[in-house]
């Protein structure tokens, strides 16, 4: 959830965060969007299994049986469940709305995170050409979703989210905050992060500890 939700190692934040100015106080942000992110997560927690519970009840089974996932949690257990709550056409109105602003802000930061580093690659693509760049960017990921929506298009979608967005993006997580903390130097990372804040992250040992020991061990 904290690699979905954060958006780690998919590039999203430091695009975006690559806009920022030099000075910038990306340690109070990184907390700031940390809390947040985890705490809106966790209330999220209970929206989800409240409706996974409110289902169970209704059918008469034991809530292992009405638990989903991926594709099948958001387009099938969630419109069952809120076709059956009071002035249901609303809760489906606002529950699709939910999923199409949350597709759009993904797509946004995506989009942005791959026309980011085609101009970094070839800088001849910047200024007026931008625009072309992401159209065209914006053409190829449409062409590729086409899959998705023919008749074995959720075997697609499947195989893509299951291979793709799950160990893959653990295993980038480790291998780049072991390569930051023990090849380039956690100390040297440091010495970076006071050069533009004017400070070191505090308290600092704790953060040299869980970037060279506990983040990877964790994860």
């Amino acid at each position: 959830q904290v690699f979905f939700s954060l958006g780690v190692t998919w590039g999203g934040m430091i695009t975006l965060s690559s806009y920022n100015q030099f000075n910038n106080n990306v340690f109070r942000d990184a907390l700031l969007v940390g809390l947040g992110n985890c705490l809106t997560s966790f209330f999220a927690g209970f929206v989800i299994f409240g409706i996974i519970g409110y289902m169970a009840h209704e059918l008469g089974v034991p809530v292992a049986d009405v638990a989903a996932q991926g594709a099948g949690l958001a387009f099938i257990a969630y419109p069952e469940a809120v076709s059956r709550m009071p002035i249901s056409p609303l809760w489906s109105i606002l529950f699709f709305l939910m999923l199409l602003s949350l597709g759009f802000g993904t797509q946004f930061s995506t989009t942005e995170t791959v026309v980011t580093v085609l101009q970094d690659q070839f800088p001849s693509l910047r200024g007026k050409h931008r625009k072309w760049l992401t159209l065209g960017v914006c053409s190829f990921m449409y062409f590729c979703g086409l899959s998705m929506i023919t008749e074995g298009g959720m075997y697609v979608l499947q195989l893509v989210d299951n291979h793709s967005a799950t160990y893959s993006a653990l295993i980038l997580g480790c291998l780049e905050i072991s390569v930051m903390a023990w090849i380039y130097g956690v100390d040297r990372f440091l010495e970076d992060l006071k050069f533009m804040l004017g400070f070191y992250p505090y308290p600092r040992i704790l953060w040299k500890w869980a970037w060279k020991v506990i983040s990877p061990s964790i994860v």
